[in-house]
This record gives C-alpha cells, sequence and structure tokens, in this order.
C-alpha cells in the first residue's frame, strides 16, 4: 500500500509541477498580450491579471493532454536513473500497477470532463464580462507630464499632485473641437459613461472654422463622452456540451462534437502515458521510445485538428468528421499497442 502511494504521489507531483510551469507561461503570454504599455502600468497590470485569469481554466484543458504525456516522460526518466523501477517491477505485478494508474487517469479525466463543461465556461463568462469593461473604458496614457487620449485630447502639465487626478500649470489641446485651454490646475473623474475635465482659472482659446474666440475663466467643465459598445457578445466558449448540441446554430453543434473527439483525444494520450511510464531500458533506447510517442501524439493532434477544420469549414459532414477522428486514433493507439506488447 504503501509502495502504490509513494508511486501515485510521486507521478501526481510531475503533473502538478508542470501544469503549474505550462499554465503560468500561458497566463504572461495572455498579460502580455493585453497590457498596452502607453498605459498606467500599475493600475493596468492588476485589472489585466484579474481578467487574464479567467482563461486559464480553458487552458488547462488544452494542455492537459501534453502534460500527462510529458509527466510519464519525465517521471519514468526518474525512476530509471535512480533505479526504483527495478524495486517497483519487483515488488508490483502488472496487474496492481496498472491498478494504480486507473485511479489517477479516473481522476484526470473527470477533471477533464468537469473543467470543460462547467468551470472554464463560468470562468469565460466572467472574462467576457470584465474583458469589454476594460478594452471600452477610458485609458489614460501619462507619459513625460502628458496626458493622451487618442483622437480626442493632449494635454501638458508641470506638475501632479501626488494620489489624485489633479494637474497644475496645464496647457490642453481639444484635438476635436480646435480649442486650446491654459489653465492654472485641472481635475479629471472617470465613469464608465463619461470622462469630466474640470479646468480652474484660465483661458479658453478657439481656432476653428464654427467658432474664433478668446475667453477667460474661472471655471470650465469638458466632458468626453463614451461611445463604445459595452454589450457583451458571447461565444462558443461560453457554452457546455448540452447547450452547444442543442443550439440552433449548426457551427456551435459542430462545436459541441469537436469536444467529444478532445475527450477521446485525452483516452489515446492516457494510453500512451500508461505505456511509457514504466519503459524499463537503456538511457539511449528511453530517449528514443520519448521522441516515438511525441511524434505519434503530435501526428495523431496535427490530422485531428485539420480534421476538425475541414469539419467547421463545412467541408465533410458529422458523420464523416466522426469516422475520420476514430480511425486515427485507433491506428496510432494500435501502433502505440504493438510497440509496446511486451510490457
Amino acid at each position: 500500500m504503501k509502495l502504490k502511494l509513494y508511486l501515485t504521489l510521486n507521478y501526481v507531483k510531475y503533473i502538478v509541477i508542470l501544469l503549474f510551469v505550462f499554465v503560468l507561461i500561458i497566463w504572461l503570454a495572455q498579460i502580455l498580450r493585453m497590457l498596452d504599455f502607453n498605459q498606467t502600468f500599475s493600475i493596468q497590470l492588476y485589472e489585466i491579471i484579474k481578467i487574464t485569469s479567467y482563461l486559464l481554466p480553458s487552458a488547462i484543458n488544452t494542455i492537459l493532454p501534453i502534460i500527462i504525456l510529458l509527466s510519464s516522460c519525465f517521471y519514468n526518466r526518474y525512476i530509471n536513473s535512480t533505479s526504483e523501477i527495478s524495486i517497483f517491477t519487483l515488488y508490483l505485478d502488472k496487474k496492481q500497477i496498472y491498478s494504480f494508474l486507473s485511479y489517477i487517469y479516473s481522476f484526470l479525466i473527470i477533471l477533464f470532463i468537469f473543467n470543460s463543461e462547467y468551470l472554464s465556461v463560468k470562468s469565460y463568462d466572467n472574462f467576457k464580462d470584465e474583458e469589454i469593461n476594460f478594452r471600452n473604458e477610458f485609458k489614460i496614457s501619462e507619459i513625460n507630464k502628458e496626458i493622451n487620449i487618442p483622437n480626442k485630447l493632449n494635454l501638458f502639465f508641470a506638475e501632479k499632485v501626488r494620489g489624485s487626478n489633479k494637474y497644475l500649470d496645464v496647457t490642453t489641446f481639444l484635438i476635436e473641437k480646435d480649442i486650446v485651454i491654459k489653465s492654472e490646475s485641472v481635475e479629471y473623474s472617470i465613469s464608465n459613461s463619461d470622462l469630466n475635465f474640470i479646468f480652474n482659472n484660465g483661458q479658453r482659446i478657439s481656432a476653428s472654422n464654427e467658432e474664433k474666440s478668446f475667453t477667460n475663466f474661472n471655471k470650465l467643465e469638458y466632458k468626453i463622452e463614451n461611445q463604445n459598445n459595452h454589450e457583451v457578445s458571447y461565444g462558443k466558449e461560453n457554452y457546455n456540451f448540452l447547450e452547444l448540441i442543442n443550439s440552433n446554430e449548426e457551427s456551435y453543434q459542430k462545436f459541441a462534437h469537436r469536444r467529444i473527439i478532445d475527450l477521446f483525444f485525452l483516452i489515446f494520450v492516457i494510453i500512451i502515458s500508461s505505456k511509457i511510464l514504466f519503459l524499463n531500458s537503456k538511457s539511449k533506447d528511453l530517449f528514443k521510445n520519448y521522441a516515438f510517442n511525441l511524434i505519434v501524439t503530435l501526428f495523431s493532434f496535427t490530422v485531428l485538428a485539420f480534421i476538425t477544420k475541414q469539419l467547421l469549414n463545412n467541408v465533410i459532414l458529422i458523420n464523416t468528421y466522426y469516422v475520420s477522428s476514430l480511425v486515427i486514433l485507433i491506428f496510432t493507439g494500435i501502433i502505440v499497442m504493438r510497440k509496446y506488447a511486451f510490457l
């Protein structure tokens, strides 16, 4: 019992570590993709970290098969290098080995389904809501004592009052209206509907075709309305399998069938991984086996992706999609089983 627990914990450790590393890389990539370095970095970074975190459950399902495969390779390499594999095979027969593996893989399949049908769907809903608000809110770019709002306003200031949105000794160009405002100070406030500037003690100069004037003022208010569309548009990722398959949209129904093939692909990778896990071979043969399994998996993944694209482009029918996908999985599975028939 202790030996089985030791095997389980060490194998799961590799899965967790690799999953964490891959998810972290994907998360950083998403953060950099959304980050606009022309905006205030510290304020924007917190929002982007929160928004992109909602994409991680979907990323986990995408990378889980390759994580299982790589974890099996790394773990097998470890137990071969420490000669632990000889001890395992001495005290555990094949039936006992695959018994403990079945618990791990069953949990991973359940996790995959739960994540795909519930967690990632709910998380993607949050992502869409947060993203649309973030992209459509006013972005204040403050660089080298200049504030810029594209096609709206350029504001130059001598000093900013710490801890506030108030600026001193300000020259402002209202681009759309051909107006220059020179003021002692300005302060702005932001809401979802508008961006409001209040200028204090200054001069307003207009040089547009409609108006040419020079005006002194004690207080002047200028408002920029937010005309962006805040309506959230949901996509295929926002629905679970039953909602997709019962949808009136044909493309949504096809996306549901794709999820079934994704599950079959996960099972296919699990079969390959179980064969890798307890390979007992010389170092050079191990790397050959790892390379073989990686090539087989990439081949299967590439062909399935191509077939899926043909389905989504209405080149093939759903029946053809299933038959073609299952033939590829069965064919590559037979190749693996024949190679490791001696286990």
